[in-house]
């Protein structure tokens, strides 16, 4: 039996990594709302003081804790900000994942207008949708390497890897997460005035 299984391994691995996969993405899609109105986005958003992931995220000052500090405390350090990269980085998935619901749900009849039949809050929203989109695929990316570098202990490399360079992706670095975040957050607020004040500015101080 045990050397029937062994001849087996090659086709059972990738059906067991499937399965996992499958019964996991289920789970997880519990914990989403398939359509989420206007009144269900603030009460479900993680606020972030803005201060925290540019300091975190700043090259410079993470330069100059290199040069300061010593080898040991700079380690300890990094295993610090590596913790608040992955809490801010995962804040900011979570709230733009929260906003792309609401305007697809809010867009759900309006996907196959072409953009010059649009209404200006629809336009709006698809404008949300697609950069939300975006941030998202590369925010599962910064998440992915930061718990990998948690649980591989990267601090302890002899090369601890950058933090800070974490805030720029793709190829050439052209997408810079906490820049596109505070463009994402702006084009949110804008498309939340045409629901009303009260919107706006609660989702305003939730992002």
């Amino acid at each position: 039996m045990k050397e029937f299984m062994m001849n087996f391994w090659p086709f059972w691995a990738p059906l067991a990594m499937f399965a996992f996969l499958w019964v996991f993405l289920m789970i997880h899609r519990q914990f989403r709302l398939p359509e989420r109105a206007p009144d269900e986005v603030t009460a479900f958003l993680r606020p972030i003081e803005w201060n925290g992931p540019l300091e975190v995220f700043d090259l410079p000052r993470e330069r100059y804790l290199r040069e300061t500090l010593t080898d040991r405390q700079f380690r300890h350090s990094m295993r610090v900000r590596m913790h608040m990269a992955r809490e801010y980085t995962a804040r900011m998935a979570h709230n733009v994942r929260t906003v792309q619901e609401w305007a697809n749900s809010e867009m759900k009849d309006a996907w196959e207008k072409p953009p010059e039949a649009c209404t200006e809050r629809e336009r709006k929203l698809r404008e949300i949708a697609v950069l939300a989109t975006e941030f998202r695929v590369f925010s599962a990316m910064r998440l992915a390497r930061l718990t990998l570098w948690i649980l591989l202990g990267a601090d302890r490399w002899p090369a601890v890897p950058s933090i800070a360079a974490l805030r720029r992706c793709g190829a050439d670095g052209e997408f810079d997460l906490l820049e596109r975040y505070d463009r994402l957050k702006a084009r949110c607020v804008d498309a939340a005035l045409t629901y009303g004040v009260r919107f706006h500015e609660e989702l305003m101080a939730g992002l």
